[in-house]
């Protein structure tokens, strides 16, 4: 079981890079913004626009940093990441299966749009759909993986 759960914990570090590197861009892609607003200084404007990038990004640096906790975690003691693991996938399950459900439910209403002329933006339903379902992967791994682990201080029942 411990290559499964090194995998794990590769799997959890590598989703925490790739939520940094998301986090860095939605910061810098707002921040990139202050030369073409239109009204006030640089400077006045700075306020809003590190308002802005802290609301977009710090949620999604802080999954990323969580990620790397749970990934340092289960390369070095997997035993006791088993709550950790439970409710932080469990809570992703939860939304990962909802980014799910709303992009088939937006591929269906593009479909339907399509169909009467419409439809445009029916690529965009497919967003939701190709970032829940990845989430929904690792949750489910994850809780598979935390649910085979023996709590500590009981007996593994197969020896």
């Amino acid at each position: 079981m411990r290559g499964v759960a090194a995998l794990a914990a590769i799997g959890h570090v590598l989703w925490g890079v790739i939520l940094l590197l998301a986090a860095g861009w939605f910061a810098l892609s707002t921040l990139r913004t202050i030369p073409y607003m239109s009204s006030g200084t640089v400077w006045t404007n700075t306020v809003a626009v590190l308002l802005v990038a802290s609301t977009t990004a710090l949620p999604v640096a802080a999954v990323g940093v969580w990620m790397l906790v749970l990934g340092r975690g289960l390369w070095s003691a997997p035993e006791k990441q088993r709550i950790a693991l439970l409710w932080t996938h469990g809570v992703l399950l939860a939304l990962g299966s909802l980014a799910v459900v709303v992009g088939i439910l937006g591929m269906r209403a593009a479909e339907r749009s399509s169909a009467r002329g419409g439809g445009l933006l029916g690529p965009v339903a497919v967003i939701p759909l190709l970032l829940g379902a990845p989430v929904v992967l690792l949750a489910v791994t994850s809780i598979v993986i935390a649910l085979q682990k023996t709590p500590a201080g009981h007996p593994d029942p197969g020896e």
